[in-house]
């Protein structure tokens, strides 16, 4: 069957978005079968709420689109194999991995910091820039502590000159710094009694963790936004990488698509989404594999706090390019970052 042109597309389109409400849902479900087919691959947990309604809707824009959701373990073999046509993925992998731009663009960041601290022994604590220094002396457990979410608590400590060390244990903390424990599993069962004074996490792992404690004589608490930490305009966290060749090829494609992900953060924070829904089809797309994500920790007060919401690369440029910059100075490396891997729509 022949596949719907740009024009034609844009007038059902139209017609039908006062029908689904949310732009790109029924004219991309009914469109004819295309010529092509793409992967589109993303981590399980926010990075997955930022595609949730292609997802549900099963968008196929004309063509062949199949979704894949992985493990965040494996989502940097995902560009650096070249297997998706289009990835989501933490800022600083995508750099490290795609930053010369000569195999893929930046279309724009999806989500923009959904870092939180946790606490069950100082639940009545809310950890500010003011107070930061109350960590001085104390345990924090962090997930990732060697890659995004550990160097974004570095950074800010940085910023507001307070000393750390990453230690193995509580046992050989520190009284005159901040104690870093590295969580090397994401399913981590953190518990009130557990080594650490505070934990950090992304969204929803923090909330599936603060829900399975709450019938503990010391319940977990969110205590601390590294949002508001970080600085007034947060940080970028996840974002959108296509290969040049399929921005090359078939352009249309490309601009549907950002369209329809620009809906999906009005859409998923709506009550026409159904969390069931969602759940359901990011499972179905997860190879077998069980989502983080349950009708039990996935709610509207969830979705607030993962900050989904599609910014463009030439929008967003300056951001990430000043992040960049902040980790390469944390970390002692070089990372490239063209002028060509932003990609530009006009």
């Amino acid at each position: 069957m022949k596949v719907l042109k740009r024009g034609v597309l844009t007038v059902v389109c139209a017609a039908t978005a006062a029908m689904c409400g949310f732009g790109l849902s029924a004219c991309a479900q009914n469109e004819a079968d295309g010529d092509f087919s793409y992967t589109v691959a993303m981590p399980d947990g926010a990075p997955a709420l930022a595609v949730a309604h292609l997802m549900v809707e099963d968008m196929q824009f004309g063509g062949e689109v199949n979704y894949k959701v992985v493990n965040s373990n494996a989502i940097v073999q995902q560009v650096s194999g070249g297997e998706a046509d289009i990835c989501i993925l933490p800022v600083n992998a995508a750099v490290q991995v795609a930053g010369s731009g000569e195999e893929y663009s930046l279309l724009g960041t999806v989500t923009h910091g959904n870092l939180y601290m946790l606490s069950a022994k100082h639940p009545d604590e809310q950890i500010t820039a003011s107070n930061l220094s109350t960590l001085v002396g104390k345990t924090v457990g962090c997930m990732q502590l060697s890659s995004f979410v550990g160097n974004v608590f570095k950074m800010i400590l940085d910023d507001n000159g307070i000393s750390y060390e990453v230690v193995e244990s509580a046992d050989v903390a520190k009284e005159d710094c901040v104690n870093l424990i590295n969580i090397a599993d994401p399913a981590y069962g953190i518990s009130p009694s557990a080594e650490f004074d505070y934990m950090i996490g992304a969204e929803p792992v923090v909330t599936a963790k603060i829900n399975g404690s709450a019938s503990a004589a010391a319940p977990l608490r969110l205590v601390g936004d590294l949002q508001a930490l970080y600085g007034e305009e947060g940080y970028p966290q996840a974002v959108m990488l296509a290969k040049n060749s399929v921005i090359e090829e078939n352009e249309e494609f490309i601009t549907d698509f950002i369209s329809a992900v620009e809906a999906n953060a009005e859409w998923i924070a709506s009550d026409g989404a159904v969390m069931s829904d969602i759940v359901a089809a990011i499972n179905a797309n997860y190879g077998g594999a069980i989502s983080s994500l349950t009708a039990n920790n996935l709610n509207s007060a969830v979705i607030s706090r993962c900050a989904i919401e599609f910014v463009s690369a030439s929008e967003c440029r300056q951001e990430i390019t000043e992040f960049i910059g902040k980790l390469e100075v944390l970390t002692g490396t070089s990372l490239t970052i063209s002028d060509s891997f932003f990609y530009n729509a006009d």
